[in-house]
C-alpha cells in the first residue's frame, strides 16, 4: 500500500500524540516517501534508516523543506542517544520496523527509541502481529499464492520473528513508555498481478515517554 496514504491515515487517527513543536522521527524511513508525507503535518521531520543506501535515495528523491535524513542503527543505542543530544525530545513514527527483531534486538531497539523520545516524546507504532508469520507462509500458500510471490511483504519487510503477543508493549514499558492504546489493525497489501489484496494480522501501539530511565 502507498506509504503516503498510510502515513496520512495514521496521522489522522493517532497524530495527536506527536507534539508539533518537536521534531518527528520517521524510524525506518526507507526511500523517504512516507517521511515527506509526515512532513505535510509537522515542521521538522527526520527520517532515519539503518541502510546508508536508503538514506542516500531518500535525500535524492524525497528532499523537501523541513525534511532531514540520517543513518541510524536501532541496535546501537549510543547512536540514538547522540541524536537526542542534538535535537532534544522527539515524536516517533515507527511502521513495520520492529516485528523481525529477536528478543535481544527488541530490547536494544526499545532502548534506542526511549533515548529518542526523551522525557516527553509521543510515539506511534504499526507492526505485523506475531500471528502474521503463520498467515503469510501457511494460509496464503494454501490459497495458491506461493510465499515467494508474496511480494509486498518480502520485498519491503522480513518475516515477523516468533514472539509472544504483547512483547513489544512490555519492552516499551520497561524503558519508560506509557502505553496509551493498543489494538489489532490489519496490514493490507497486494499479492497478485491482478491486484488482489489481503489483510495480514497487525497491530498498533500509541505511547508516550513516561518515567525517567
Amino acid at each position: 500500500m502507498d506509504p503516503t496514504y498510510v502515513a496520512h491515515a495514521h496521522l489522522h487517527l493517532f497524530g495527536s500524540v506527536l507534539d508539533p513543536s518537536r521534531p518527528v522521527i520517521d524510524v525506518g524511513c526507507g526511500d523517504g516517501a512516507q517521511t515527506v508525507a509526515i512532513g505535510q503535518r509537522f515542521d521538522r521531520v527526520i527520517g532515519v534508516d539503518v541502510a546508508p543506501s536508503a538514506v542516500e535515495r531518500a535525500r535524492k528523491h524525497h528532499g523537501a523543506p523541513g525534511i532531514e535524513y540520517e543513518q541510524l542503527d536501532l541496535l546501537k543505542p549510543e547512536q540514538a542517544a547522540a541524536l537526542h543530544e542534538r535535537i532534544g525530545d522527539a515524536g516517533l513514527y515507527v511502521r513495520t520496523v520492529l516485528h523481525a527483531f529477536t528478543p535481544e534486538e527488541l530490547t536494544l531497539a526499545a532502548t534506542s527509541l526511549a533515548h529518542l523520545a526523551g522525557d516527553t516524546g509521543g510515539a506511534f507504532f504499526y507492526e505485523l502481529a506475531p500471528a502474521s508469520r503463520d498467515f503469510i507462509v501457511g494460509q496464503l500458500a494454501g490459497e495458491g499464492v506461493p510465499a515467494e510471490k508474496f511480494g509486498f511483504v518480502f520485498d519491503r519487510v522480513p518475516l515477523p520473528a516468533a514472539r509472544e503477543e504483547g512483547a513489544l508493549q512490555r519492552e516499551l514499558e520497561k524503558v519508560g513508555f506509557e502505553i496509551l492504546s493498543s489494538a489489532p489493525i490489519d496490514y493490507q497489501g497486494t499479492v497478485t498481478a491482478d491486484g488482489r489484496h489481503v489483510n495480514v494480522p497487525a497491530f498498533f501501539v500509541v505511547a508516550r515517554a513516561g518515567a525517567a530511565r
